[in-house]
């Protein structure tokens, strides 16, 4: 009878534990950064039925759009800062009650997620990951860039103000890329 748990058989666990990969993987990823910024999203129709059509079809829209960006060959930070604005544009275009806050974190967070799940379940994910962005929230704020009364990322409302945390960020000069020194800051930040 075996009974080792494998480290494989862990990650599964918490895989399966923290996101609904019943419908793929790449949809649990954008799924759970969905919910990690929709509290704060305020929108004008009040019928259900609507908001779950432009939710359902902006999240397929990022998801066809994230697929090709980390399949691109990508060759410096100033080539994905590029893509990723046009990709925030066009996000808050698909569905215009975004803030550039929360566009940032549904792409940035997904990004991450997709990241966390590796390339055994999301192809090209490690591609570009060096170049991928640190999501910006309260946490991050606060605690990767010592913030007191950081203005709320949700509410940011242009890409040069979400933009000079990632430049801040990349005068620190670490050795890691960005979304590795956000995970060890996330892992030991004592909210």
């Amino acid at each position: 009878m075996n009974t080792k748990l494998t480290n494989k058989l862990k990650e599964d666990f918490y895989i399966t534990l923290y996101f609904n990969t019943s419908k793929g993987f790449e949809n649990a990823g954008l799924k759970r950064a969905y919910l990690d910024f929709n509290r704060t999203l305020r929108i004008k129709d009040k019928n259900q039925e609507n908001r779950n059509l432009i939710q359902s079809e902006t999240q397929e829209f990022l998801k066809n759009e994230l697929l090709v960006l980390i399949g691109k060959n990508i060759q410096s930070q100033i080539n994905f800062d590029i893509e990723h604005k046009l990709l925030c544009n066009n996000l808050i275009k698909q569905w215009s009650e975004l803030s550039f806050g929360q566009a940032q974190k549904w792409i940035n967070m997904t990004l991450k997620y997709w990241f966390l799940l590796g390339e055994d379940r999301i192809k090209s994910i490690t591609k570009n990951c060096s170049y991928f962005h640190i999501p910006i929230d309260s946490y991050v704020q606060k605690g990767m860039f010592d913030e007191t009364s950081p203005k709320p990322w949700s509410k940011i409302n242009n890409y040069d103000d979400y933009f000079k945390y990632q430049l801040i960020h990349r005068e620190k000069k670490s050795k890691n890329s960005p979304l590795i020194d956000e995970f060890i800051f996330f892992n030991s930040y004592e909210k």
